[in-house]
């Protein structure tokens, strides 16, 4: 991941999440862990500014956040004491991810993986098979080709309100998006803009399926958004690997 991701967008990203259909993805990521009962400890991976872990916390899981992003965790940590929970929030890259002691599980949910490159994917496979207890799981999502090539790529979004405008301009590369994404955001009376760059790499199932048995996962299971089948047309896949 870029190493500016996440910084323009920190201080407005949960304004410009869709509250309704967050709401059901939390509710979605819980059911997920339930149907496994062993599971007690685990983190979550790119938690951004908290959204799933609180969710995971309240649920009765201790549970760790984990982000790249200084600015995501502040937000995180933020929203956590407005919660008044106590959550630890640490800054690791998920591709070099380290842990005291194995956990019961792995969450990265919202593209978490997409924007990883081919080697720092094998390198995160690996190191969540390693933080996991046997039995364990690891449960993420990305976004299907189709998503990056027809819905994202090559396309702008925008955003508009009174005190913030949020521009995002795509481009569709062979095997990537590149998201040039711009904010202004009024401080007083004047407009402060912040920009950055991501890139979310474009992967078939079958490709992610391989890397998850190169790291030693066997047992995987992979449906549509929410727990449908998979199309030709479906935007976003979910993944359960168990260790």
């Amino acid at each position: 991941m870029s190493r500016n991701a996440y910084t323009a967008v920190s201080a407005v990203y949960d304004r410009l999440t869709d509250k309704k259909l967050y709401e059901k993805w939390k509710d979605r990521s819980v059911e997920v862990l339930s149907a496994y009962p062993r599971l007690k400890r685990g983190l979550d991976v790119a938690c951004g500014s908290g959204f799933f872990t609180i969710a995971q916390k309240k649920a009765g899981y201790n549970v760790v956040g984990v982000d790249f992003s200084e600015e995501m965790l502040s937000k995180a940590r933020e929203n956590c004491d407005r919660e008044k929970l106590n959550i630890p929030f640490l800054r690791q890259d998920m591709a070099a991810l380290k842990v005291f002691e194995k956990v019961d599980y792995i969450t990265v949910i919202n593209d978490g993986v997409s924007y990883l490159d081919d080697k720092s994917l094998t390198r995160a496979f690996k190191s969540f098979y390693k933080a996991l207890n046997s039995g364990g799981i690891l449960y993420f999502d990305f976004s299907t080709e189709y998503r990056l090539k027809n819905v994202i790529g090559n396309n702008v979004f925008a955003e508009d309100y009174d005190d913030l405008t949020f521009l995002w301009f795509n481009e569709l590369r062979c095997d990537s998006v590149k998201m040039d994404i711009t904010v202004f955001l009024k401080e007083g009376e004047k407009y402060v803009r912040s920009d950055e760059t991501q890139i979310q790499f474009i992967r078939s199932l079958s490709s992610i399926k391989e890397e998850l048995i190169k790291a030693g996962f066997e047992k995987i299971k992979a449906c549509a958004f929410f727990g449908g089948d998979i199309t030709p047309e479906t935007e976003r896949i979910e993944i359960v690997a168990e260790k």
